[in-house]
């Protein structure tokens, strides 16, 4: 802490000098350009973007093509969100000077803060393309693409940062997540296989090893990361923890309880350990053992939630289901915000078809922190059963937030926005899922109703002109594209389709309805 505030008094000081310096040089000239630019950047060091803005904009108004003057009040501006006036100034500074990389450089993070990482992926790619021997452009582009999750091209990039810079370790720990989420886990065990190279000696690159060894199941040479790991920190408890799961799945549940034990002696509050030597003691059958390690628990806190929430899903797993809703409920009254037990009991409450109990049970796990858009689809489909639109609506918007792929809930949310007369809302989740399956009729169809519904007559014949050029004979398109024509006062148009109807359709009811709008029209002519 001590060296941590002498570097800031160090850094502050020199700032001060610094700005003396200019000062005086500015006292003796106010309009020297070079110096007013010179306290711009010292003040924008220190955090001082109004003045940074302030002496850029003095320069600006007798040099209006300074570039350095507009690329640092940009930068200001943009430490400011100010991101209109950023964009303006560097935009200024591309025009005149398409070269300067500096430019694309912060116009690209700008867009980034402006969550616009495709216009940052352009910014950042005309960078690379004037500096391509620099690693940090590259970088920058890896980290939006993976921000974007096209994971291949963060690799790609990261492949290129690690050619001009072998010894960045970000490079490698960004890389290996990028694997990770690609699934390719050998990949990312390979990078952290460098990150060992690069310091053998350090106790936690070992255990993040093992622990990717872990999740491979390469149980062996896991364990022989977490057993060098341990004996360069004998007090690491993680790493004891996770070699005790590591044996534990290898089959040695002996050994795997022993580190337990050790991690307990380490750490006696270590709730994970207890919880996975209960699990080995079940395994083994040791069912006195087990109940021992929960009474144990219990003695140390006879209010412990955790334990009956422990012993919850371990009646699950032996499909004791009255036992788990006891556990969970006795974990509900022991922590009456225990987020994870009212989700675990909403679950037992569906699967016993207590509608109510579910969405009450849901409805408190969401309000005591679970921002799981997984539970407000389960909560949103429950409210829509129970006719609730309203509050599924609501729900249904809360999870596309955090699923916007999910196919299922924009279909489902359209189909809602309908039933309750939102047609321009429902034209919009209909075209969403479009996207998904372009040539599917059935949707194009619910999208033609809902624009003919919402009295959008252009966008709904473009719809059912779809639907008919999929599906020749679907007279229910050629009735809606007709009645959009009728709505338009095309007449001859939609005489046209109502004869395609009225001669074609195999659907009496739909045949006569033709024929009556026919029979309109002449009566209009």
């Amino acid at each position: 802490m001590a060296n941590g505030f002498m570097t800031r008094l160090s850094k502050q000081i020199s700032f001060q000098d610094r700005l003396a310096e200019v000062n005086a040089k500015i006292q003796k000239n106010p309009d020297d350009a070079q110096a007013l630019i010179a306290r711009a950047v010292i003040y924008r060091q220190m955090e001082k973007y109004a003045e940074a803005v302030a002496d850029c904009t003095t320069v600006i108004q007798t040099q209006p093509n300074n570039l350095q003057a507009a690329l640092e009040r940009g930068i200001a501006c943009r430490m400011m969100n100010r991101f209109r006036e950023a964009l303006a100034d560097l935009n200024q500074v591309i025009l005149l000077d398409p070269s300067f990389w500096q430019a694309y450089h912060h116009r690209g993070q700008c867009y980034e803060q402006m969550n616009q990482p495709e216009k940052a992926l352009v910014d950042y790619s005309k960078w690379i393309q004037i500096t391509p021997d620099k690693p940090n452009p590259y970088f920058k582009r890896a980290e939006v693409f993976m921000k974007l999750k096209q994971f291949d091209s963060a690799v790609s990039d990261f492949d290129k940062v690690i050619s001009l810079a072998p010894s960045v370790a970000a490079s490698y720990q960004l890389r290996a997540i990028a694997y990770y989420a690609m699934g390719q886990i050998d990949k990312a065990l390979a990078d952290t296989q460098i990150m060992v190279s690069l310091e053998p000696g350090n106790p936690s690159y070992l255990h993040n090893r093992g622990v990717a060894y872990f999740e491979l199941k390469q149980y062996k040479p896991a364990i022989v990361d977490f057993d060098r790991a341990v004996e360069l920190a004998p007090k690491q408890a993680e790493s004891f923890y996770y070699r005790g799961r590591a044996k534990a799945a290898d089959g040695q549940l002996r050994a795997a309880i022993r580190d337990y034990n050790k991690v307990l002696e380490l750490k006696s509050e270590h709730s994970a350990a207890l919880l996975h030597r209960g699990t080995a003691l079940l395994e083994l059958k040791e069912y006195d053992q087990m109940m021992k390690n929960d009474d144990l628990l219990l003695e140390l806190d006879p209010k412990n939630a955790d334990v009956h929430y422990r012993r919850g899903l371990a009646a699950l797993a032996e499909k004791l289901i009255d036992q788990a809703m006891r556990s969970f409920t006795q974990a509900i009254i022991n922590r009456p915000d225990f987020a994870s037990a009212y989700e675990e009991r909403a679950r037992l409450n569906m699967m016993r078809a207590d509608r109510s109990g579910a969405i009450s049970d849901l409805s408190q796990a969401i309000k005591y922190g679970l921002d799981d858009p997984v539970l407000f689809a389960l909560r949103g489909r429950l409210l829509k059963d129970s006719g609730d639109f309203a509050g599924a609506l609501a729900d249904y918007d809360k999870a596309l937030a955090g699923l916007p792929e999910s196919f299922e809930l924009y279909l489902e949310r359209a189909q809602m926005h309908f039933k309750m007369r939102h047609f321009a809302q429902a034209a919009e989740d209909f075209a969403h899922c479009l996207e998904t399956r372009p040539n599917d009729v059935g949707l194009l169809g619910n999208l033609g109703a809902s624009y003919l519904e919402a009295g959008q007559y252009d966008q709904a014949i473009e719809s059912f002109t779809q639907v008919i050029s999929l599906d020749r004979g679907d007279a229910v398109s050629y009735m809606s594209r007709a009645d959009a024509y009728m709505a338009k006062g095309d007449w001859a148009k939609a005489a046209d389709d109502y004869k395609k109807v009225a001669h074609g359709s195999g659907d009496a009811p739909l045949k006569r309805l033709a024929e009556q709008h026919l029979a309109e029209i002449v009566t209009k002519k």
